[in-house]
Protein backbone atom coordinates (compact mmCIF):
# COMPACT_ATOMS: atom_id res chain seq x y z
CA UNK A 1 0.00 0.00 0.00
CA UNK A 2 1.25 3.48 -0.77
CA UNK A 3 2.39 5.52 2.21
CA UNK A 4 -0.02 8.20 1.00
CA UNK A 5 -3.06 6.17 1.90
CA UNK A 6 -4.71 4.31 4.72
CA UNK A 7 -7.75 2.09 4.40
CA UNK A 8 -10.66 4.51 4.80
CA UNK A 9 -13.82 3.98 2.78
CA UNK A 10 -13.24 7.27 0.99
CA UNK A 11 -9.74 6.28 -0.09
CA UNK A 12 -10.85 2.81 -1.17
CA UNK A 13 -13.64 4.36 -3.23
CA UNK A 14 -11.12 6.72 -4.87
CA UNK A 15 -8.82 3.80 -5.68
CA UNK A 16 -11.62 1.85 -7.35
CA UNK A 17 -12.79 4.81 -9.40
CA UNK A 18 -9.25 5.63 -10.50
CA UNK A 19 -8.56 2.02 -11.48
CA UNK A 20 -11.83 1.86 -13.43
CA UNK A 21 -10.99 5.06 -15.32
CA UNK A 22 -7.47 3.85 -16.13
CA UNK A 23 -8.75 0.50 -17.37
CA UNK A 24 -11.45 2.19 -19.44
CA UNK A 25 -8.87 4.46 -21.03
CA UNK A 26 -6.53 1.50 -21.66
CA UNK A 27 -9.33 -0.43 -23.40
CA UNK A 28 -9.63 2.37 -25.97
CA UNK A 29 -5.91 2.69 -26.69
CA UNK A 30 -4.91 1.06 -30.01
CA UNK A 31 -1.88 -1.26 -29.72
CA UNK A 32 0.23 0.92 -32.00
CA UNK A 33 0.16 3.68 -29.39
CA UNK A 34 2.34 1.45 -27.22
CA UNK A 35 5.04 1.53 -29.93
CA UNK A 36 5.72 5.24 -30.48
CA UNK A 37 8.35 5.99 -33.09
CA UNK A 38 9.42 8.91 -35.23
CA UNK A 39 7.75 7.34 -38.28
CA UNK A 40 4.61 5.25 -38.90
CA UNK A 41 6.72 2.78 -40.90
CA UNK A 42 8.92 2.05 -37.90
CA UNK A 43 5.87 1.49 -35.71
CA UNK A 44 4.34 -0.91 -38.20
CA UNK A 45 7.61 -2.81 -38.50
CA UNK A 46 7.89 -3.26 -34.72
CA UNK A 47 4.34 -4.61 -34.58
CA UNK A 48 4.52 -6.84 -37.65
CA UNK A 49 8.01 -8.31 -37.26
CA UNK A 50 8.50 -10.36 -34.06
CA UNK A 51 12.29 -10.11 -34.27
CA UNK A 52 12.08 -6.32 -34.54
CA UNK A 53 9.81 -6.33 -31.50
CA UNK A 54 12.26 -8.51 -29.56
CA UNK A 55 15.28 -6.35 -30.43
CA UNK A 56 13.56 -3.14 -29.34
CA UNK A 57 12.32 -4.79 -26.16
CA UNK A 58 15.81 -5.94 -25.19
CA UNK A 59 17.26 -2.47 -25.87
CA UNK A 60 14.61 -0.58 -23.93
CA UNK A 61 16.97 0.82 -21.30
CA UNK A 62 16.77 4.42 -20.15
CA UNK A 63 16.05 5.78 -23.63
CA UNK A 64 13.02 7.49 -25.11
CA UNK A 65 10.46 4.98 -26.36
CA UNK A 66 10.16 6.85 -29.66
CA UNK A 67 13.85 6.14 -30.19
CA UNK A 68 13.91 2.55 -28.92
CA UNK A 69 11.19 1.28 -31.23
CA UNK A 70 12.93 2.87 -34.20
CA UNK A 71 16.18 0.88 -33.81
CA UNK A 72 15.08 -2.28 -35.70
CA UNK A 73 13.63 -0.31 -38.60
CA UNK A 74 16.86 1.69 -39.02
CA UNK A 75 18.96 -1.46 -38.69
CA UNK A 76 17.01 -3.05 -41.54
CA UNK A 77 17.42 0.08 -43.63
CA UNK A 78 21.21 -0.03 -43.24
CA UNK A 79 21.58 -3.81 -43.64
CA UNK A 80 18.88 -4.36 -46.25
CA UNK A 81 17.41 -7.03 -43.98
CA UNK A 82 16.81 -7.91 -40.34
CA UNK A 83 17.73 -11.58 -40.52
CA UNK A 84 18.49 -13.29 -37.19
CA UNK A 85 20.92 -15.77 -38.75
CA UNK A 86 22.86 -13.01 -40.48
CA UNK A 87 23.06 -10.94 -37.31
CA UNK A 88 24.13 -14.04 -35.39
CA UNK A 89 27.00 -14.50 -37.83
CA UNK A 90 28.22 -10.97 -37.20
CA UNK A 91 30.75 -10.23 -34.48
CA UNK A 92 29.88 -7.92 -31.63
CA UNK A 93 32.37 -5.45 -33.10
CA UNK A 94 30.52 -5.51 -36.43
CA UNK A 95 27.18 -4.99 -34.67
CA UNK A 96 28.70 -2.09 -32.73
CA UNK A 97 29.80 -0.51 -36.02
CA UNK A 98 26.26 -0.92 -37.34
CA UNK A 99 24.75 0.71 -34.26
CA UNK A 100 27.12 3.66 -34.54
CA UNK A 101 25.71 4.31 -38.00
CA UNK A 102 22.15 4.63 -36.69
CA UNK A 103 20.72 8.15 -36.72
CA UNK A 104 19.54 7.53 -33.13
CA UNK A 105 21.65 5.27 -30.95
CA UNK A 106 20.99 2.98 -27.98
CA UNK A 107 21.73 4.47 -24.57
CA UNK A 108 24.25 1.80 -23.55
CA UNK A 109 26.40 1.38 -26.64
CA UNK A 110 28.88 -0.97 -24.97
CA UNK A 111 26.16 -3.43 -23.92
CA UNK A 112 23.79 -3.21 -26.91
CA UNK A 113 25.92 -5.23 -29.40
CA UNK A 114 26.16 -8.15 -26.98
CA UNK A 115 22.41 -8.00 -26.33
CA UNK A 116 21.62 -8.11 -30.04
CA UNK A 117 24.15 -10.89 -30.62
CA UNK A 118 22.73 -13.08 -27.85
CA UNK A 119 19.12 -12.48 -28.91
CA UNK A 120 19.99 -13.27 -32.54
CA UNK A 121 21.64 -16.52 -31.47
CA UNK A 122 18.52 -17.61 -29.57
CA UNK A 123 16.20 -16.77 -32.48
CA UNK A 124 18.45 -18.24 -35.17
CA UNK A 125 19.46 -21.46 -33.41
CA UNK A 126 16.55 -22.23 -31.09
CA UNK A 127 13.58 -20.67 -32.89
CA UNK A 128 14.53 -21.57 -36.50
CA UNK A 129 14.67 -17.88 -37.32
CA UNK A 130 11.14 -17.05 -36.14
CA UNK A 131 11.20 -14.82 -33.07
CA UNK A 132 7.50 -15.42 -32.41
CA UNK A 133 8.55 -18.91 -31.30
CA UNK A 134 9.82 -17.22 -28.14
CA UNK A 135 6.20 -16.88 -27.04
CA UNK A 136 3.98 -18.96 -29.34
CA UNK A 137 2.64 -21.94 -27.41
CA UNK A 138 4.84 -21.15 -24.44
CA UNK A 139 4.13 -20.05 -20.89
CA UNK A 140 4.80 -16.60 -19.51
CA UNK A 141 7.48 -17.99 -17.23
CA UNK A 142 9.25 -19.55 -20.22
CA UNK A 143 9.03 -16.29 -22.17
CA UNK A 144 10.47 -14.27 -19.30
CA UNK A 145 13.23 -16.82 -18.79
CA UNK A 146 14.18 -16.58 -22.47
CA UNK A 147 14.37 -12.80 -22.43
CA UNK A 148 16.35 -12.89 -19.19
CA UNK A 149 19.03 -14.93 -20.98
CA UNK A 150 19.81 -11.88 -23.11
CA UNK A 151 22.57 -9.72 -21.70
CA UNK A 152 21.24 -6.62 -19.96
CA UNK A 153 17.63 -7.81 -19.72
CA UNK A 154 16.37 -7.72 -16.15
CA UNK A 155 13.03 -8.62 -14.60
CA UNK A 156 11.50 -5.25 -15.49
CA UNK A 157 12.13 -5.66 -19.22
CA UNK A 158 11.10 -9.33 -19.12
CA UNK A 159 7.80 -8.41 -17.46
CA UNK A 160 7.26 -5.61 -19.97
CA UNK A 161 7.85 -8.06 -22.82
CA UNK A 162 5.10 -10.36 -21.55
CA UNK A 163 2.67 -7.47 -21.08
CA UNK A 164 3.33 -6.11 -24.58
CA UNK A 165 3.10 -9.54 -26.20
CA UNK A 166 -0.36 -9.98 -24.72
CA UNK A 167 -1.48 -6.56 -25.92
CA UNK A 168 0.19 -6.45 -29.33
CA UNK A 169 0.12 -10.05 -30.51
CA UNK A 170 -3.15 -11.28 -29.01
CA UNK A 171 -1.50 -13.86 -26.77
CA UNK A 172 -3.04 -14.73 -23.41
CA UNK A 173 -0.68 -16.54 -21.08
CA UNK A 174 -2.60 -19.03 -18.96
CA UNK A 175 0.12 -19.43 -16.34
CA UNK A 176 0.61 -15.73 -15.69
CA UNK A 177 0.16 -14.84 -12.04
CA UNK A 178 -0.94 -11.30 -12.76
CA UNK A 179 -0.74 -10.35 -9.09
CA UNK A 180 3.07 -10.59 -9.35
CA UNK A 181 3.34 -8.66 -12.63
CA UNK A 182 4.61 -5.19 -11.78
CA UNK A 183 4.74 -2.11 -13.95
CA UNK A 184 8.05 -1.18 -15.56
CA UNK A 185 8.33 2.28 -14.03
CA UNK A 186 9.84 5.08 -16.06
CA UNK A 187 9.79 8.86 -15.74
CA UNK A 188 6.22 9.03 -17.06
CA UNK A 189 4.59 6.40 -14.87
CA UNK A 190 6.50 7.59 -11.80
CA UNK A 191 5.42 11.19 -12.39
CA UNK A 192 1.77 10.33 -13.00
CA UNK A 193 1.42 8.07 -9.97
CA UNK A 194 3.01 10.70 -7.74
CA UNK A 195 0.86 13.56 -9.07
CA UNK A 196 -2.26 11.44 -8.79
CA UNK A 197 -1.45 10.99 -5.12
CA UNK A 198 -1.03 7.23 -5.31
CA UNK A 199 2.74 7.31 -4.72
CA UNK A 200 4.46 9.12 -1.88
CA UNK A 201 7.21 10.35 -4.20
CA UNK A 202 8.34 9.95 -7.80
CA UNK A 203 10.86 7.14 -7.28
CA UNK A 204 10.62 3.80 -9.08
CA UNK A 205 10.16 1.99 -5.78
CA UNK A 206 7.23 4.20 -4.82
CA UNK A 207 5.67 3.76 -8.27
CA UNK A 208 5.83 -0.04 -8.08
CA UNK A 209 4.32 0.02 -4.59
CA UNK A 210 1.58 2.41 -5.69
CA UNK A 211 0.65 0.27 -8.71
CA UNK A 212 0.40 -2.78 -6.45
CA UNK A 213 -1.95 -0.84 -4.18
CA UNK A 214 -3.95 0.61 -7.05
CA UNK A 215 -4.40 -2.65 -8.99
CA UNK A 216 -3.63 -5.53 -6.60
CA UNK A 217 -4.97 -8.23 -8.93
CA UNK A 218 -2.76 -7.08 -11.83
CA UNK A 219 -0.38 -4.17 -11.10
CA UNK A 220 1.16 -4.26 -14.57
CA UNK A 221 -2.18 -3.75 -16.26
CA UNK A 222 -2.13 -0.01 -15.51
CA UNK A 223 1.37 0.47 -16.94
CA UNK A 224 0.35 1.34 -20.49
CA UNK A 225 -2.38 3.77 -19.49
CA UNK A 226 -0.14 5.61 -17.01
CA UNK A 227 2.69 5.78 -19.54
CA UNK A 228 0.53 7.24 -22.30
CA UNK A 229 -1.09 9.72 -19.91
CA UNK A 230 2.37 10.86 -18.83
CA UNK A 231 3.50 11.37 -22.42
CA UNK A 232 0.37 13.08 -23.72
CA UNK A 233 -1.14 15.06 -20.85
CA UNK A 234 0.77 14.80 -17.57
CA UNK A 235 3.93 16.34 -18.95
CA UNK A 236 6.78 17.54 -16.70
CA UNK A 237 5.82 21.14 -17.43
CA UNK A 238 2.58 22.65 -18.73
CA UNK A 239 0.48 19.53 -18.09
CA UNK A 240 -2.91 19.41 -19.80
CA UNK A 241 -5.03 18.50 -16.80
CA UNK A 242 -8.28 19.57 -18.44
CA UNK A 243 -8.10 16.82 -21.08
CA UNK A 244 -6.40 14.15 -18.98
CA UNK A 245 -8.52 10.96 -18.75
CA UNK A 246 -8.07 10.85 -14.97
CA UNK A 247 -7.84 14.59 -14.37
CA UNK A 248 -10.99 14.75 -12.23
CA UNK A 249 -9.51 12.22 -9.78
CA UNK A 250 -6.00 13.64 -9.68
CA UNK A 251 -4.70 15.15 -6.45
CA UNK A 252 -1.99 17.00 -8.45
CA UNK A 253 0.77 16.45 -5.91
CA UNK A 254 3.76 18.71 -6.59
CA UNK A 255 2.28 19.73 -9.90
CA UNK A 256 4.73 21.82 -11.90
Amino acid sequence: MSDSFGVSDEQESWRKRLLADLNHFASRVPPEDLFPTVSPEATAFAMENPFAFAIATCLDRAAKASVVWTFPYEMRRLLGHLDPAALNSMSEADIATLLRRLPRKPRFMNAAPRSIKELSKIVAEECTGDASAIWSGRSASQVKATFRRVYGVGPGIANMAVLLIEKAFGVRFGDLDRRTMDIKPDVHTCRVLHRLGAAGDSTTEAAIEAARWLSPEYPGEVDGALWIIGRRWCRPSSPNCRECPVGTLCKKVDLA
